[in-house]
């Protein structure tokens, strides 16, 4: 299809019954079937089946329409949604306390007066509160809804910012907080109506008072009851809105290794500046972005959970049983990982040599796999070819910062003869 975008227009007709369109979506009648004219006539809505356009394009001051293959529109369909890039978690919506936006509702909700030109007491009354009532639900369910559109789902963001929030929350707590709130938003939207329909049917101006004062009581307590998911869903905002932002096309060097062996700690010595901290609310967990600047390329080091696409992997390990994983149950998580992650530029390094040295091989060693020569070698000393290192007594660390050196600049040789070849 040629032309702009600007020159391009949809018109629209229905053939049959079934999806919801607003009277003021279609502020002209002609062309539709009798029963649909007759409901866009009144104040109320019709029902269509499918929503069907076709596309015209102007050319010479005339609309010529463009025809739609069904296959084209098949496909349309049948797309995916596109997986979004890491930043999600900066564009984030701001969420208010749960004592903000109630007591926010209340006072907007009481400012509302009766419709004006109602002469009879009780009509005017239970006019009034019907309006009320109303407008709490309102006040107290649109921020709620807004929320859940502007949070996003979690299966479309990118794999990275999907692992840090399983890290950081712990595996179903961000759904579980949605959850909570979409209850919450469902619950006030039903007893909202419920009351407001009750009190337009009053029949005395003192049976409307009491309505309003009954239904104003019930959505208070019903927010109250479920206020804590909005303040969980505020801290879910705060923490994620506060951890470093990855760039993708900048080389990283993640750290990898089981809890409390160290990762953090070689993230600070590695580091060229002080590295971005970012603690959490629901767990000692965090994760710290430092940058590595070698000859004029600054690198990313991280301890972060997810490997990125174009990253190296610092693989540390803790031999001294202290981190809480076993030295069997590191090694084969570590055989996993490094046979998924083969292609990394990698090394190998056993973290608090100090205190491994003075522990006897017999101490470390657990029942189990006790004739594989291979698994008491790395109870020993780790996988062939590892650095001992201590942040302690800084053992090591001169030759893991070159090795990390080496092994930078090795990436950026690769990615400037990717850059340089005619396939890239």
């Amino acid at each position: 299809m040629s032309g702009s975008a600007s020159n391009l227009l949809q018109l629209w007709y229905i053939p049959s019954t079934k999806l919801f369109i607003r009277t003021s979506m279609l502020p002209k009648t002609k062309g539709l079937f009798p029963e649909a004219r007759k409901q866009v006539n009144a104040p109320s809505m019709f029902f269509c089946r499918n929503l069907q356009t076709t596309t015209y394009e102007v050319v010479k001051g005339s609309y010529v329409p463009v025809t739609q293959t069904k296959s084209e529109t098949a496909n349309e369909e049948k797309t995916p949604r596109k997986l979004e890039s890491v930043g999600a978690f900066q564009r984030l919506p701001m969420v208010k306390p749960s004592v903000d936006i109630l007591y926010s509702a209340l006072r907007q909700a009481k400012k509302i007066s009766p419709t004006k030109g109602i002469v009879n007491i009780a009509k005017r009354e239970r006019n009034r509160g019907a309006r009320q009532l109303d407008a709490l639900t309102k006040e107290l369910g649109i921020p709620l809804r807004e929320y859940l559109e502007n949070f996003p789902n979690k299966k479309y963001l990118h794999h990275y910012e999907r692992s840090l929030i399983e890290l950081t929350l712990g595996d179903g707590k961000y759904e579980e907080v949605l959850g909570r709130v979409n209850a919450l938003k469902k619950k006030v939207v039903s007893v909202g109506k419920e009351h407001a329909s009750l009190c337009a049917k009053s029949t005395t101006k003192r049976e409307a008072e009491e309505r309003l004062s009954e239904g104003m009581k019930k959505l208070e307590a019903i927010f109250k009851l479920e206020a804590k998911a909005v303040d969980d869903l505020l801290n879910i905002a705060k923490t994620l809105r506060a951890v470093p932002v990855v760039d993708l096309e900048t080389p990283t060097l993640c750290l990898v290794g089981a809890p409390n062996v160290g990762k953090s700690s070689l993230v600070r010595i590695l580091s060229t500046g002080k590295p971005e901290v970012c603690n959490y609310p629901f767990t000692t967990r965090g994760i710290l972005m430092g940058h590595i600047t070698v000859n004029y390329q600054r690198f990313q080091v991280t301890d972060t959970p997810g490997l990125l696409r174009r990253c190296d992997v610092l693989y540390v390990h803790d031999l001294t049983g202290e981190c809480g994983t076993s030295p069997s149950n590191q090694y084969i998580i570590y055989k996993e990982v490094r046979e998924r992650f083969s292609n990394h530029l990698w090394v190998d390094v056993v973290s608090k040599c100090d205190l491994l040295q003075k522990s006897p091989v017999d101490n470390i060693t657990e029942d189990g796999d006790e004739d594989s020569l291979e698994m008491a070698r790395y109870r020993k000393a780790g996988p062939e070819g590892a650095i001992l290192v201590s942040v302690k007594t800084e053992t090591g660390l001169d030759e893991l910062k070159s090795r990390v050196h080496d092994m930078l600049i090795s990436q950026l040789d690769k990615l400037k003869s990717e850059s340089a070849s005619p396939e890239s």
